[in-house]
């Protein structure tokens, strides 16, 4: 009696069909798994867009705060206010983002008031969410030891609260409230300058934004 064996050619195709399903699996690849078989790094790509206070504080100290997994960059310029973002917009399309940090509101205050800054700050993220489908996260601002601008401040920052009851997609961070609760424990601002924090004012910030970030 005469027995086919089957050839090489279809024992090799089942010996694949097998293995295949051996080896497959519901769960989606992770970042990490990607990570390795692509060899690009999957960091989380956070930009921070502000002024002063994110420039003079190195990005609130997240560059070292969010390692690894994460790159951030940090493009704040001192004196730089919702107005001056719009008119340089096209810069932020320059830099890959998955989170935009959006920290402004000192020089809106001191410049325009309260006039026109919800306008802006609309406009601002609407950019920012389109450009590179983009999450944003907006933050109040501490409100200074300038009594010329606090107020100013105080509702520009209502302001931001309403538009992130309105606009779902926002992160968001309550900073001026974490402010106020330190302000008679501790210094914040150093005695020659009523805007910009200190190192301890910094580092409070930096901590919400992290904490935020992460989930924590």
């Amino acid at each position: 009696m005469n027995i086919k064996v089957p050839d090489k050619t279809f024992i090799i195709l089942v010996f694949s069909i097998f293995l295949l399903i051996g080896c497959y699996h519901s769960d989606k690849p992770t970042n990490q798994y990607l990570s390795l078989l692509t060899g690009v790094s999957m960091d989380r790509r956070i930009t921070i867009v502000g002024d002063s206070l994110g420039q003079w504080s190195d990005g609130f100290g997240l560059k070292t705060k969010l390692t690894p997994g994460f790159k951030v960059t940090d493009i704040s310029i001192a004196g730089y206010s919702t107005e001056d973002w719009l008119q340089n917009k096209n810069r932020l399309n320059e830099i890959p983002t998955d989170l935009w940090i959006l920290e402004l509101g000192t020089n809106d205050a001191m410049v325009y008031g309260t006039s026109g800054f919800e306008s802006r700050t609309i406009e601002l993220i609407s950019f920012l969410e389109s450009s590179q489908s983009s999450k944003v996260m907006i933050t109040t601002i501490p409100l200074t030891n300038m009594a010329s601008i606090r107020e100013t401040i105080r509702t520009n920052n209502q302001i931001i609260r309403q538009l992130k009851e309105s606009r779902v997609n926002l992160d968001y961070v309550e900073i001026e409230s974490l402010f106020e609760s330190y302000k008679d424990e501790v210094p914040l601002y150093p005695t020659s300058d009523p805007i910009h924090p200190n190192q301890i004012g910094y580092e409070i910030m930096g901590e919400a934004y992290r904490k935020k970030i992460l989930g924590i």
